[in-house]
Parts: C-alpha cells; structure tokens; sequence
C-alpha cells in the first residue's frame, strides 16, 4: 500500500507561493513532481527552462497566460497545457484574483535553470 505525503515543501516568491507535494524535495517520489502554485494578481514567474522534464500545467483558479518560446495561450479553470522538456517558458497571471496552478513535472529531481532575459 502506498504511503501519504506527511510533508510539503513551501517557496516563497515576490511572485507568489509553489508549495512541492511530490518529488525530490519533498522525499516522496523518484519519478515525478508535483505542485500547486499560487500566483499572485499581475505577476508572472520567472522565465525560465527545466532541461530534464517535461512540464504540465492545469489551471484550477483564475486566468493564466503560459508564454513558450515567446508564444502565450490563455488558459481558464480546467485547462492545461504541457511545456517541452526545455522550452523557455513562463506564467503569468492574466486575472483579477489570485490564480491557483497545479504543476507535475516528468522527474522528481526537475532542473530549473533562469533563461537570458530572465
């Protein structure tokens, strides 16, 4: 039987929150990561790359813009997308509120490198 994650892992941003369910840094998987992310009312992340993974993202609150190399698509509650193991990329909150994101990676142990620009 598969054990429950006892803990969570919480960065804090100027941007917002990713608090890490599953993953490397949590200590509860060798194969994926998984987190939810709080973006904050007109920001965005830090444009960046994970060269190892892949990266899916699901919007559960708020109206997010996932910008890939350089191409943004809107996205609403129930929508996802998946950012190529990478790509340049970044999200930014499109909405008037707060926006709540789930993130899952393909490596638990996912790099993440600031691209120029950044």
């Amino acid at each position: 039987m598969a054990e429950a994650a006892r803990t969570t892992v919480r960065n804090e941003f100027p941007w917002g929150v990713i608090e890490w369910l599953a993953g490397a840094e949590v200590g509860n998987s060798r194969e994926l990561s998984l987190a939810r992310m709080t973006l904050a009312a007109g920001s965005a992340n830090d444009l960046h790359t994970h060269d190892n993974c892949e990266e899916s993202v699901y919007i559960v609150r708020g109206r997010v813009e996932c910008v890939v190399g350089g191409q943004g698509t809107l996205l609403d509650p129930g929508q996802s997308t998946i950012v190529p193991r990478g790509a340049v990329h970044l999200l930014r909150n499109a909405g008037e509120g707060p926006a709540e994101i789930i993130l899952s990676h393909s490596s638990a142990a996912r790099e993440f490198r600031l691209a120029a620009g950044a």
